[in-house]
């Protein structure tokens, strides 16, 4: 009877090591995962250079010779961009914008949705060593709410308020 109590012992020991194990070094919860992004992105924003729309849409009124990159994805810049606007994926910048953009003095705008993928691709030209990056806060969100056209390749239109937020 020892002998088969012995290994249950045993089994129920470890499973119970296990289950204790996994509880004390589980990954953090989904909340605290979105919280780092939020701490990840936030310093940034507010440390690059940044114009809101409306400043930058004085700026471009202006006809001076600058750069505008849209890091959204394809399917984002497809259905409405700035006028004038680049498009350059925040994931492949790097690869794409030394081949693109060779003068690294010009004035280059970033924007993406929010203000949020671009302060990190307006960090990421100023690593790379361009020297005259600004970020447009407010980004797209701003410039639509700010009533200014957009483009895509049906022509130039102005977007309803909360037109572009997806519809559920």
């Amino acid at each position: 009877m020892q002998k088969k109590v012995l290994p249950l012992s045993l089994a129920a020991v470890t499973i119970i090591l296990l289950l204790a194990a996994q509880t004390v070094f589980a990954g953090p919860s989904i909340d605290e995962v979105k919280n780092n992004v939020v701490n990840l992105w936030k310093p940034i924003k507010e440390s690059q250079p940044h114009v809101t729309a409306v400043e930058f849409k004085k700026i471009l009124d202006s006809d001076k010779d600058l750069i505008l990159i849209d890091v959204r994805t394809a399917d984002e810049y497809k259905a409405a961009h700035i006028p004038g606007a680049i498009h350059i994926p925040r994931g492949v910048m790097e690869w794409v914008t030394p081949r693109t953009i060779e003068n690294t003095d010009i004035p280059i705008y970033t924007y993406c949705r929010t203000g949020a993928r671009s302060a990190f691709a307006a960090q990421r030209l100023t690593d790379m060593g361009y020297t005259n990056v600004t970020n447009i806060y407010d980004a797209f969100k701003g410039w639509l709410e700010a009533g200014y056209s957009v483009y895509n390749r049906h022509g130039e239109f102005v977007m309803s308020k909360g037109g572009f937020e997806k519809q559920e």
